[in-house]
C-alpha cells in the first residue's frame, strides 16, 4: 500500500446527490433505525439506517467509487483500481443531535467517506490529525453535495446542530 496510507489526510470534493437521495430515502422506508447504543451519533432528534444490503448492487454506489478514486488520484497521486463497498448507512440529524469524536478501525487499506444530502447551516464537521509529528485540529462547514473522503482511522465527528437537518451517506470501503 502507499505510503499515503500510514499518514493522515482529508480530501473535500463535491458529488451530484441528484439520484443519491431518492434511492437513500427508499432505503429508509424499507429498512428500520438502528439502535445508537454503540454510536458515535448522539441526540434526541436523531436516527441512523443500516443501508448496506439496500444499495451495495446500486448504480450509486459506483458512481461513488469512481469519484473517489479520481479524488484520491487528484490529490494524493494514487492510482487504485477498485474500491470495495464494506459499509452504507444514513444519519438524520435534526436540533440538537452531533457525532461525538470517532474513528471507524485502524485498517491501513480502507478509507471512508461522507455524502452531505441535507445541511443547514450548523454541523460542522471537525477531525483531529497529525501534522509534522503535532496533532491538529481542523472544521469544515459542509454544503450539499459536498463528499469528504479519509482514512478509517481518521478521528472526527460532528458539532450539535441548533435547527434544521443534516443528512448524510456514510460508506466506508475497502481499496483492492
Amino acid at each position: 500500500m502507499n505510503h499515503v496510507f500510514n499518514k493522515d489526510w482529508i480530501i473535500i470534493d463535491n458529488i451530484s446527490i441528484t439520484n443519491m437521495s431518492k434511492i437513500v430515502k427508499k432505503g429508509i422506508k424499507n429498512t428500520s433505525p438502528v439502535s445508537l447504543d454503540s454510536k458515535s451519533t448522539t441526540g434526541k432528534n436523531v436516527k441512523q439506517y443500516d443501508l448496506f444490503n439496500y444499495i451495495k448492487n446500486n448504480s450509486i454506489i459506483d458512481m461513488v467509487k469512481e469519484k473517489i478514486l479520481l479524488s484520491l488520484d487528484r490529490h494524493l497521486h494514487l492510482k487504485l483500481n477498485n474500491l470495495k463497498l464494506l459499509s452504507a448507512w444514513t444519519v438524520l440529524g435534526y436540533k440538537n443531535s452531533y457525532h461525538t469524536l470517532h474513528k471507524h478501525n485502524d485498517k491501513k487499506n480502507h478509507v471512508s467517506s461522507v455524502i452531505y444530502l441535507n445541511v443547514k447551516e450548523e454541523g460542522i464537521f471537525y477531525y483531529v490529525y497529525k501534522k509534522n509529528e503535532e496533532i491538529t485540529y481542523g472544521s469544515y462547514k459542509p454544503q450539499v453535495g459536498d463528499l469528504i473522503i479519509f482514512p478509517v482511522w481518521l478521528l472526527h465527528g460532528a458539532y450539535p446542530q441548533s435547527r434544521g437537518l443534516r443528512q448524510t451517506l456514510n460508506l466506508d470501503f475497502e481499496i483492492n
